[in-house]
């Protein structure tokens, strides 16, 4: 029996991580990839599980790289179950007439282009061996809208509009492709907030704090899972009940 393997893309960051961790832990080898910050601490910590990680330099704002990336991800492997289409930035909090052209853009290219690509890239290859399991992480503000992360949210939002129009393209390739929406999580993204703003946000948390990067990972094992083997198309809200408007 072939060992499965996840492609996870962002891994350096604090859900990335947990989610290759988690991975690691379910028997999956890993093919992890990073832009800035290297995987080699991460590749360190997981040492000991008994699968295959291999690292990937990728900027994925670029469509051409992001083939040649999967590309050589997919020679490197002998089977590829799973994308976590996890990479992705934040935007500064302004009002959209004081963000520039190449911000928006910016925004835009990373966290939607660069998943719709890794989506397409993937699907080549799912659709020819008839499996495979994408998870997309798209944020509680692509269900909603935040005010001042305008091009944030609406890339968001097409993270979840992909999901559902690609579970219905390629399901009858028996390909599932869903997607998880994060609340505030306590990543190095979030650490831009102080206390007092973090304190703010839980009071719109039932569960009066912030989400933790292992709890987003286990959703995405749990999405890959022969357990989450009937749902596709589907958007999961991981996000402690939060309402961001009331």
């Amino acid at each position: 029996m072939l060992k499965k393997t996840v492609i996870i893309t962002g891994a350096a960051g604090g859900i990335g991580s947990a989610t290759a961790k988690a991975f690691a832990q379910a028997g999956y080898n890993l093919a992890l990839t990073y832009h800035n910050q290297n995987c080699d601490k991460l590749i360190k910590e997981l040492s000991h599980e008994n699968v295959s990680i291999k690292a990937y330099k990728l900027d994925i704002s670029k469509p051409k790289e992001i083939a040649k990336t999967f590309a050589k991800i997919f020679a490197d492997f002998e089977y590829i179950d799973c994308l976590v289409a996890n990479a992705g930035i934040a935007e500064s909090e302004t009002l959209l007439i004081e963000k520039s052209d190449e911000d928006i853009i910016n925004v835009l290219d990373i966290n939607l282009l660069g998943t719709i690509i890794c989506n397409r890239e993937c699907l080549k290859y799912f659709i020819k061996q008839k499996h495979g399991n994408i998870i997309n992480i798209s944020s509680i503000y692509g269900e909603e809208g935040s005010s001042c992360s305008a091009p944030y949210s609406a890339a968001k939002a097409g993270i979840i509009a992909l999901t559902e129009s690609l579970a219905k393209e390629v399901g009858s390739f028996n390909i599932r492709v869903n997607a998880i929406a994060p609340g505030n999580i306590a990543t190095p993204m979030t650490a831009c907030y102080s206390p007092s703003e973090i304190k703010a946000l839980c009071k719109h948390i039932p569960l009066n704090r912030s989400g933790r990067p292992e709890e987003i990972a286990s959703s995405a094992l749990f999405l890959a899972s022969d357990g989450a083997s009937y749902i596709t198309g589907h958007t999961l809200s991981v996000n402690g009940g939060a309402v961001l408007f009331e």
